[in-house]
């Protein structure tokens, strides 16, 4: 393969796909049509069933309202007109209740503009999930560009993991006020194929490691759930452990997302990983002010209040799952080649000043969690050589001072051209260092550059990315010895994290299975390669 690319792939949490998306599974699109176009573009070839539409040539509302202090009207040219915002959350909206089911995808779509005279203003769609007296906000399509020149397409997919009281899908905006347009809305229930008769990827890597998956609540129902099941040894919770989903309060701990997957793991004999402790993303601000919602400061006194914080959050998840989750991504992302030091520049590391936290998180968790529970310090980028050097630094230093810590995970997002036998030479590496590792956060980008969005999938990528799975699991199954699992970040390419970052790549194809859960060019680079066509 060629060598690595200029700028390597940093994987962010920010607002993350998947926490934003928490109930919701997206494969998001936008496309700009032509001003005075409003009919639907070309179905997909697949049939899938049409549950709602409306495009305003009646004259009424069609079930739309206003949200918030929105009102909406049909214009002379037969759009849904909003005007009257003054909340970002403003917008127009319409009930889809009666027509979503548990585990079943559905798709989402419609037109927006903005009025003539009106400047250009990033909008979202979104839905509004009330149940048992609570509303959670899943994003459909994530913020874009939308002018006053064009009609611009959003679509999305979308399901849920558990029953809903109501469900309002709607249109609102990043930051803008401005009146929108809105025309040719459809809900349209997604008619999924049947799982494929498949070897399981679990038992073509039997002999090697076990082979896992980062999920989410939605992958544990319906026929995700059953591809799932069929291929996987081993979960990793997406972003259901993380601090903002465990206590998004101080004191508060919510761990019913998180326990949808272990069910379904342990119901189907299947081993957790858990993620993540400690992290400078996906971490309430609580965190880092004090009493009184200050920021933290470097004192004594404000250090002894942050390890306690993550005591209690880390014996607090001990108490619930014990050795239940056999393995924890304790520290997550802390390591900068860039720094002196080697260490990112966080809130953590600004009240610390310095590292010195790295070290109490592993002696907090090893108290906290069962002996036999294997803790791990978890980073992007390993294989490349300087990122490699200051994290294999870092676990030397820590192991020199007897730091209980376990292993290191190797994320591995990649892309197709970097070179595999890269992260062979990283874990040929830390073999020195006598801790256990593991491919953590497996995926490959087909994009040539991290702000490439593609209007389509290239069939040659494809085939290419097939080609790329069956090198670089060459190179991870004659290391066999030295991993302890090999997760993949997705379990289809809908729900990849890539489709929404850097920029918005609705046809990033980076998993093994695609869109529709069928078995790609990339699966068999894994399970036979003499299935792959060849290289155009």
């Amino acid at each position: 393969m060629a060598s690595p690319p200029t700028q390597p792939i940093e994987p962010r949490g920010g607002p993350s796909r998947r926490a934003i998306l928490s109930a919701a599974s997206l494969a998001a699109s936008a496309t700009v049509l032509p001003a005075g176009l409003i009919a639907l573009a070309a179905s997909p070839a697949h049939a899938d069933d049409l549950l709602l539409a409306t495009d305003f040539s009646s004259g009424t509302t069609e079930g739309w309202t206003g949200r918030g202090a929105a009102a909406v009207s049909v214009n002379a040219e037969a759009n849904l007109l909003v005007e009257g915002r003054t909340a970002t959350w403003n917008g127009a909206a319409i009930d889809i209740t009666a027509h979503i089911e548990v585990g079943v995808r559905y798709q989402l779509r419609v037109l927006l503009r903005l009025p003539s005279g009106t400047e250009a203003a990033d909008l979202r769609t979104s839905v509004q999930r009330d149940a048992g007296g609570t509303s959670s906000y899943d994003t459909v399509k994530w913020n874009t560009a939308v002018t006053a020149e064009a009609w611009t397409e959003f679509t999305g997919t979308y399901s849920i993991s558990a029953p809903a009281d109501r469900l309002q899908f709607y249109v609102e905006s990043a930051s803008s006020l401005t009146p929108i347009l809105l025309d040719a809305f459809t809900l349209t229930r997604i008619v999924e194929p049947e799982i494929q008769d498949l070897p399981p990827l679990k038992d073509v890597l039997a002999d090697d490691f076990p082979i896992g998956c980062a999920v989410e609540p939605l992958e544990v129902v319906g026929k995700p759930a059953e591809l799932l099941a069929r291929h996987f040894a081993q979960v990793t919770t997406g972003n259901q452990m993380k601090p903002d989903a465990i206590q998004p309060t101080e004191g508060v701990f919510d761990f019913t997302r998180a326990d949808q997957i272990v069910g379904f793991a342990e119901a189907n004999g299947m081993k957790v990983w858990g993620h993540t402790l400690l992290w400078h993303n996906q971490t309430p601000a609580w965190w880092f002010n004090d009493a009184e919602g200050n920021p933290l400061q470097s004192t004594p006194e404000h250090r002894a209040l942050l390890l306690a914080r993550l005591k209690t959050h880390a014996e607090a998840l001990a108490v619930h799952y014990g050795d239940r989750v056999w393995a924890w991504d304790v520290v997550n992302e802390v390591v900068d080649p860039e720094q002196t030091d080697g260490l990112r520049r966080s809130r953590w590391y600004e009240v610390f000043g310095g590292g010195s936290y790295i070290a109490e998180a592993f002696k907090i968790a090893r108290k906290a969690f069962p002996r036999k529970v294997k803790l791990f310090l978890n980073d992007y980028n390993t294989e490349f050589p300087d990122k490699r050097e200051a994290v294999y630094n870092l676990v030397q230093d820590l192991k020199r001072k007897r730091v209980p810590i376990d292993g290191v995970g190797h994320q591995a997002h990649v892309d197709y051209k970097r070179d595999p036998q890269l992260l062979g030479e990283t874990i040929d590496a830390f073999k020195r260092l006598r801790v256990l590792q593991a491919v953590t956060e497996l995926d490959v980008s087909v994009s040539d550059h991290m702000e490439e969005s593609l209007p389509a999938t290239p069939p040659e990528r494809l085939i290419a990315l097939g080609w790329y799975y069956k090198e670089l699991f060459e190179v991870l199954r004659d290391r066999a010895c030295d991993l302890e699992s090999v997760t993949m970040w997705g379990l289809y390419d809908a729900v990849s994290w890539l489709r929404t970052w850097p920029v918005s790549r609705p046809h990033e194809a980076p998993l093994l299975f695609d869109d529709r859960l069928q078995a790609k060019a990339a699966y068999w680079g894994v399970v036979d390669p003499t299935r792959l066509e060849p290289l155009p």
